[in-house]
């Protein structure tokens, strides 16, 4: 749009000012829509009205360049100069324009602003979107720990994405549980390498090769490590490598680390440490043995043995080897006397230097190494037959099969008995046991046999058997019961009582259903005097009970336990009344309270008999309650005082039993291919009146009752054998009164 022309007059009329502001405001947002920010400070505020009507793309153009920041006022223009307007050189536009220019480098920092938030939402939404899919992969790993599966997925995705924090996390939980897994060692080592500091990659080696210490593979990893990082420090180089032989040198399959070892020093032209080397490598049992003997013949077929042997030993070498030259060519003209007479070993440089002295020197060597070379042969060929059968020397949580099983097993009994026979290397039996852990980790057997062959040792093993047991149970068996109740034992025979509770605990977490785990942490605290804790294990656990018959069953162990352990008789039958208000029907709580009355002097007898009543009055099957309407009646006629009473019982005794004949009978019938009889059952059905137990059939034993309970229905005729004979002192005027403590038969 052509900017409108302004008038040129120089007038005080109010009206031309205000159309002149308005015009100069619509010009300037017109040329700021199009000009450059930095155009907009060229424009000077003193330019002639005239000039402000021109056009956008004639200020633009190249016949009007933009006026200069710094004009030179010494000489001005009269030609160019037009007349100005001193009210026009304070007017407001130029003042405007700085706003505007203000305004739209205020846009720009919001538009960077709103790009810099996307950025930022952008990356937060990705970042929780992460979190969502490693969260996902958490879960399956959790849910199911041994889903070796999940586990390889979660570690796929944290090493992909780099996160150190998520990627030190979950190979630090992975390798808790399968330490043996020496291949996730490397990765999280190179994870550490990318991501890490060198301190921190140091750091997952050294618990790598302290958790999987056979791995060669793993060293090899390790000493490539070093020898990037400390290329120039030889002697730590060599102490790793030494380090690494203590540990893993004498496993089956250790060659490579030796060749490792070996290639390294010959880089270096270290030819007295390799041939100390090729020594070492002869006198171990190994898979490659007849190859690294080879090796070892070229080497020193290719070097003068006086650069590789120690200066001592080389000459006494030389010394049996110019000896046996001399003894095998006798001198006959005595040229030689000089010779003869010259100390072996004084000869000169030259004559050290022969050919043959050499050769001979070489064949005295190899002839000494291949006696060691041959025993050690004889060593190999004794187990090759076992070695041959295992097919899986790794560590893999699919199962072995039965035969690699027996292999192993076999193989750790035949090393048991050669090893403690004359000469043998106990230490060999150890590493094959390590051995056989990496095979079989998850294989609760071996552990203990590992652990039982420790305690037979001489020594102080303790240590040593401690390791053992946490390393099975932190790592590779976390839930197993028998383990665990294993170790526990151990430490509190060694006085670790704290620790033994630990371990009690730490496994309920895993077994909160097995009642049998929470009896062995009561009667843990029971045995170190911690009466308080017991009772507190025995409340806490009555609470948690999952139903009514496991509370039921906690609480007459806790009655005893108050009874017997505390001297607390009045909180035990507290109990056992509590427990009955909310499992009525539970024939155990009965008879426990009517053995703490029983225990209980004086002894109430009517109380005792309310008991019984009261069990009678329950909707217990048949069975039961006639064991305890023969209790009642026994009881009575031992210790009741009104006849009467006894009559009442037994007459109801007789109905309870042909009740029960009658559903036994019943039962019998319904069974298919039994016939009723008739006349079963025929002798009695008159019944004796007089309660003995040839008035009823012999009941079977109940499901729901233990063999210890049982024992105590057959032999409650027992627990009044220890009363004495006077007692009915105690229960004159018809009160209850006072036995004494026999025994209980629970």
């Amino acid at each position: 749009m052509p900017p409108k022309k302004r008038s040129s007059r120089r007038g005080g009329k109010q009206s031309d000012d205000e159309s002149l502001d308005d015009s100069l405001e619509e010009e300037t947002e017109q040329a700021m829509e199009v000009e450059n920010a930095s155009t907009e400070e060229d424009i000077e505020g003193n330019r002639p009205t005239e000039d402000l009507g021109k056009s956008v793309s004639d200020a633009k153009s190249p016949e009007n360049p933009p006026v200069e920041d710094k004009i030179d006022n010494s000489e001005p223009d009269h030609e160019n100069q037009e007349p100005t307007d001193p009210e026009n050189t304070e007017d407001e536009p130029p003042a405007k324009k700085s706003k505007i220019a203000e305004e739209a480098l205020k846009k720009i920092e919001a538009e960077k602003q709103r790009k810099e938030k996307e950025k930022q939402d952008a990356e937060e939404k990705s970042k929780i979107d992460r979190k969502k899919e490693l969260d996902k992969f958490w879960k399956t790993v959790k849910d199911d720990p041994t889903d070796f599966t999940g586990w390889t997925h979660l570690l796929q995705f944290v090493d992909g994405k780099n996160d150190v924090e998520a990627g030190r996390e979950a190979f630090a939980a992975f390798l808790k549980r399968y330490p043996y897994c020496y291949g996730y060692w490397k990765k999280f080592s190179d994870f550490e390498k990318r991501n890490g500091t060198p301190e921190r990659v140091m750091e997952v080696f050294d618990q790598g090769t302290a958790a999987i210490p056979l791995s060669a593979d793993l060293w090899i990893h390790y000493m490539n490590h070093c020898k990037t990082v400390r290329k120039e420090d030889a002697a730590f180089i060599r102490s790793q490598y030494e380090r690494a032989m203590s540990e893993c040198g004498r496993e089956w399959r250790s060659d490579k680390l030796w060749d490792h070892y070996v290639k390294w020093e010959m880089e270096g032209k270290n030819y007295p440490e390799v041939y100390q080397l090729h020594q070492r490598i002869v006198r171990n049992p190994t898979q490659a043995l007849s190859r690294n003997f080879e090796t070892f013949k070229g080497f020193l077929k290719d070097h003068n043995p006086k650069d590789l042997m120690d200066t001592v030993d080389f000459l006494e070498v030389r010394k049996e080897v110019i000896s046996a030259m001399k003894s095998d060519s006798p001198n006959e003209d005595g040229e030689e006397v000089k010779d003869t007479e010259a100390a072996p070993g004084e000869d000169t440089e030259s004559d050290m230097k022969s050919a043959e002295e050499t050769k001979n020197i070489r064949e005295k060597i190899m002839s000494n190494e291949k006696k060691i070379y041959k025993e050690t042969e004889k060593r190999v060929n004794l187990r090759l037959k076992y070695e041959e059968g295992i097919k899986r020397p790794y560590f893999h949580v699919k199962p072995l099969e039965r035969g690699q099983l027996k292999n192993w097993n076999d193989y750790l009994e035949f090393m048991k008995v050669e090893m403690a026979k004359e000469g043998g290397d106990i230490t060999e039996v150890e590493i094959l046991y390590e051995r056989s852990l990496i095979a079989c980790a998850l294989y609760e057997e071996f552990w203990i046999n590992y652990i039982s062959w420790w305690e037979t040792r001489d020594g102080e093993n303790t240590t040593k058997i401690r390791n053992i047991y946490r390393r099975a149970c932190n790592n590779h068996l976390p839930t197993k019961v028998d383990m665990h109740s294993r170790w526990a034992a151990f430490e509190e025979i060694q006085g670790d009582f704290d620790e033994a509770s630990v371990i009690l605990e730490n496994l309920e977490k895993s077994h909160p259903e097995l009642i049998s785990l929470l009896l062995k942490r009561i009667n843990l605290e029971r045995r170190r005097g911690n009466g308080e804790k017991a009772c507190e294990l025995y409340e806490t656990s009555i609470k948690a009970a999952p139903n009514k018959s496991t509370a039921s069953d906690l609480t007459v162990k806790y009655a005893r336990f108050l009874r017997l352990h505390q001297m607390n008789t009045a909180k035990a039958s507290q109990v056992i009344k509590t427990a009955m208000e909310s499992d009525t029907a539970n024939p155990k709580l009965y008879l426990q309270q009517v053995d703490l009355l029983l225990n209980t002097t004086p002894m109430d007898v009517q109380a005792v008999v309310a008991v019984l009543d009261k069990a009678l009055e329950q909707e217990i099957p048949e069975k039961h309650k006639l064991l305890f309407s023969q209790r009642k009646v026994e009881f009575l006629e031992d210790f009741g005082l009104d006849i009467a009473a006894l009559q009442t019982a037994r007459t109801k005794h007789v109905e309870i039993t042909n009740t029960y004949k009658d559903a036994v009978a019943k039962e019998k019938s319904e069974e298919p291919g039994k016939p009723n009889s008739a006349d079963e059952g025929k002798e009695n059905k008159n019944g004796n009146s007089n309660g003995s137990a040839a008035s009823y059939p012999p009941v079977t034993n109940s499901s729901s009752y233990t063999a210890q309970q049982t024992q105590a229905y057959n032999n409650y005729g027992s627990r009044y054998a220890n009363y004495p004979q006077n007692y009915g002192q105690y229960y004159g005027g018809g009160a209850g009164g006072g036995g004494g403590g026999g025994g209980s038969g629970y």
